[in-house]
């Protein structure tokens, strides 16, 4: 979203009624900072919804079409909505007595419709860069002197000025969301191994294609979608461990401390309880300590 500073302070005739709806919308998430922590994360979720990269094989937005696109607005709408804990009114949110107006983006601008504008309404902007994961969201005061008619728009909406945008008194700014989990996997290669019948011998496969890439366990499960216990798959005394160890090859999962430890050794610090990483020992040493891993005993 473009860096246009904010001149909403104190004395600007909106601030007032944004003031207010700041501290609603912050008190209602768990305060301002813990606004600033969540809203990234459904937004990842949104996106995540409407991509369904595991049975579309797509993980970025620009994959999708207008029509979907507006979908990750709905979405994310509801899951505001949600968040807040509040009920829709006459327009998107009802927030202490007043109605307020949802609009998202993944471009540079939005669509502000008439009914909103017309009486200067309040509106709760959202804004996605797929491209550079950041996300922000801030209020308004929809007034037509902040707006400017839409190129080729026939129902009358209007996107924010360049002058408009220093009257957005911004909640989240240009923060990150965290990228797909699975951006950067051969996603037909990945539907490809979700046809294969037995769940060791496609985690052997996945695992043997991607050595030394952290895993987050979503795609895991995404993997092993039919299996009753699919973590178990993960684990030696009848997962994909007892074939891999063949190779020296060992699966850490970040669940355990042992293998985030060993993880450590191997070159990753930060192995999480979410993830998994399998790495391939290349001396007696290294093996030694790979097989000392919670998924190497888990069931012993």
């Amino acid at each position: 979203m473009r860096p246009i500073r904010s001149s909403i302070d104190e004395g600007h005739p909106d601030y007032p009624v944004l003031a207010m709806l700041r501290d609603a919308v912050a008190s209602r998430a768990g305060g301002l900072a813990d606004l600033q922590i969540k809203f990234p994360g459904i937004v990842r979720d949104a996106i995540d919804f409407v991509l369904d990269p595991v049975r579309t094989a797509r993980t970025k937005v620009r994959d999708l079409d207008n029509v979907e696109k507006t979908f990750i607005g709905l979405k994310l709408e509801h899951f505001v909505r949600d968040m807040l804990d509040v009920p829709k009114g006459l327009r998107d949110l009802r927030i202490g007595d007043m109605d307020v107006d949802i609009k998202n983006t993944v471009g540079q601008n939005w669509s502000i419709p008439v009914e909103t504008y017309r009486a200067s309404e309040p509106c709760l902007l959202m804004a996605i860069d797929d491209d550079n994961f950041t996300c922000s969201l801030g209020l308004i005061i929809a007034k037509p002197e902040y707006l400017h008619a839409g190129a080729g728009n026939r129902d009358s909406k209007k996107g924010v000025s360049s002058e408009g945008f220093k009257h957005i008194l911004w909640l989240v700014h240009n923060e990150p969301f965290p990228a797909s989990r699975f951006m950067g996997f051969d996603m037909a290669r990945f539907r490809e191994l979700r046809k294969i019948k037995g769940g060791n011998i496609r985690v052997v496969s996945f695992v043997r294609e991607n050595l030394r890439r952290i895993i987050h366990r979503d795609v895991m499960l995404a993997l092993l979608f039919d299996q009753n216990d699919p973590m178990k798959r993960l684990r030696a005394n009848g997962g994909a461990p007892d074939t891999l160890k063949h190779d020296r090859i060992s699966i850490l999962i970040g669940t355990f401390l042992v293998d985030r430890r060993i993880a450590e050794h191997f070159g990753f610090p930060n192995l999480q309880p979410d993830e998994i990483v399998a790495v391939q020992a290349d001396t007696d040493d290294e093996w030694e300590l790979a097989k000392k891993s919670g998924s190497s005993k888990a069931t012993e």
